[in-house]
């Protein structure tokens, strides 16, 4: 039998890099709709050759960030109605699942760590630390989803999670809806002690169905960010 032939390994290409750099702000507003990005340009501040900038951007135009236009330049199009509507669906269908799987997985220590991050996010709200808020609220899914142990869902949900942790910034500063998730979140954390795990599904669908918010406020600050720049 003849050897196999294999590829030399590769390091992570330039073009991933000026993505992931591109991707992450347009995603946090950084980049504004309607702004107009020449790849020459591009490549100078980035102090990169003009191919991994063309290919980044062929990359953001078929994630719908972008629209490539004739000339060398493209046009930020950010984070659209459809793009929330389809996030929200993705998280909708496959979060409940992992949160049903987990509840007969999840151990006493685990349990624990969910409690404090419920405990944090109570002071972080009193204290007005958005911030903090955000990051134990994220902590607080991403140790529910980490523990299905499903790795093929896990990759799914955080292919999104640029986009995820955005939204949650736009949700989590309305005091009034931080309440009603951390109020969630001890439903959600009761059920898992029972480990019954029809209840964990019941209540993460209720959770979840209340993430349509996020179109009105993600909306909302997008346009107020792009109001702002006009005036600018």
């Amino acid at each position: 039998m003849d050897a196999m032939k294999l590829d030399k390994i590769k390091s992570v290409s330039i073009a991933s890099e000026v993505f992931d750099q591109l991707r992450l702000k347009i995603i946090n507003g950084e980049l504004k709709n309607g702004e107009r990005l020449v790849e020459m340009n591009l490549a100078k501040e980035m102090g990169v050759s003009r191919t991994p900038v063309r290919e980044a951007v062929q990359r953001l135009e078929q994630e719908g960030l972008v629209e490539i236009l004739p000339r060398k330049h493209c046009v930020v199009k950010g984070i659209t109605f459809e793009a929330i509507n389809e996030i929200v669906l993705i998280r909708s269908l496959l979060e409940p699942t992992a949160a049903r799987v987990a509840a007969s997985k999840i151990t006493d220590e685990q349990l624990l760590k969910l409690k404090s991050y419920l405990e944090q996010s109570e002071m972080y709200f009193q204290q007005g630390r958005i911030e903090d808020l955000m990051k134990v609220h994220d902590l607080f899914h991403a140790e529910i989803i980490k523990t299905s142990g499903l790795n093929r869902l896990i990759n799914m949900l955080e292919n999104l999670h640029d986009y995820i942790v955005h939204f949650r910034y736009s949700f989590l500063s309305r005091p009034h809806l931080v309440e009603r998730s951390i109020k969630e979140h001890s439903e959600i954390y009761e059920a898992l002690c029972s480990r019954d795990e029809d209840r964990v599904e019941k209540v993460f669908i209720k959770h979840l169905s209340g993430i349509t918010d996020y179109e009105k406020v993600v909306l909302e600050d997008n346009m107020s960010s792009e109001q702002i720049g006009l005036e600018k």
